[in-house]
Formats: C-alpha cells, sequence, structure tokens
C-alpha cells in the first residue's frame, strides 16, 4: 500500500513537458529559438532599440531569422530560424502575441 501510495505522488509531481501557452518565454524555447543574454551595457542599449516582446522577422539575414526581444524582463532576446518559427506556428502562437 505504502509503495503505491508513493508511486501515485511520484507520478503526480511529475513535470509538465507542455510549455506554458501563457509564457512566451517557454513558447519560444520549446520551438527551438535559442536565448541570447545582453551581457554588456552596449547590448542592453542596442537591444532597447528594438520593439520589445514581438515576434519580428529579420529580413536582412540569410535565411531569414525570427527574433523576440526583453531587455526589461530578461536583459535578453531570443532568435530562431524557419523552423523554429513554424513549430511556434502550429502551437498557435506565432503571431498577435506580446
Amino acid at each position: 500500500m505504502l509503495w503505491t501510495a508513493a508511486l501515485l505522488t511520484a507520478c503526480a509531481a511529475a513535470p509538465d513537458p507542455r510549455p506554458n501557452p501563457m509564457n512566451p518565454q517557454e513558447l519560444l524555447a520549446f520551438s527551438g529559438f535559442s536565448v541570447k543574454l545582453a551581457v554588456t551595457q552596449g547590448d542592453v542599449d542596442q537591444l532597447a532599440s528594438i520593439p520589445q516582446r514581438e515576434l519580428l522577422r529579420v529580413t536582412a539575414s540569410d535565411p531569414p531569422l525570427f527574433i523576440w526581444v526583453d531587455v526589461v524582463g530578461c536583459r535578453c532576446y531570443y532568435v530562431g530560424d524557419e523552423a523554429a518559427y513554424r513549430k511556434l506556428e502550429a502551437l498557435g502562437f506565432a503571431s498577435g502575441w506580446r
């Protein structure tokens, strides 16, 4: 009986592998976006000039990349390729969220 209770407790406490749909950072990481930290004040200043918490397509790179910047929240940005964007899109979160 004790063994069964311990097993049920362990199963109930197992982490959910799905991303939290209310947390854009989890969705981005789950989709294959890489997180990059702003290390210097110059990095922070440069990132602050980019629209915040919006998924942006960078067409200056070949192939195009997608970025999501959050200087205030995490002092970081997420960058992903077309495959990461498609995975995010398949989750239903590629556009219209901040």
